[in-house]
């Protein structure tokens, strides 16, 4: 139950607004994506995140401000290199299944 309980948190920072969306072990949407905006961003995290919370957004201009607000509130805070995430996500696995 605890597993079912943990979330997994991406956020895309945009320059005005963030974009947030949550899942938990089993990869089930926890916290459907929503537009926050910047100017209200802080008082949803304190109302929003858990202390159990892993938070994961990609290395922008605001990303170490997102870090310094967040790192106290959550379990967990991963700033991210955009081109290695890409990288990442365009890999082709040999495991992995075809669509076609």
């Amino acid at each position: 139950m605890a597993d079912k309980q943990k979330r997994f948190v991406g956020l895309d920072v945009h320059k005005h607004y963030v974009m947030v969306g949550a899942v938990n072990r089993l990869q089930e949407m926890v916290l459907p994506p929503r537009k926050v905006s910047m100017a209200e961003f802080e008082a949803w995290a304190r109302k929003n995140l858990r202390p159990t919370d892993e938070v994961v957004l990609e290395a922008t201009t605001n990303a170490w401000y997102i870090y310094d607000l967040l790192e106290p509130l959550v379990a967990q805070v991963v700033v991210c290199h955009p081109p290695q995430v890409k990288l990442i996500a365009a890999a082709f696995v040999k495991t992995d299944k075809k669509t076609r």
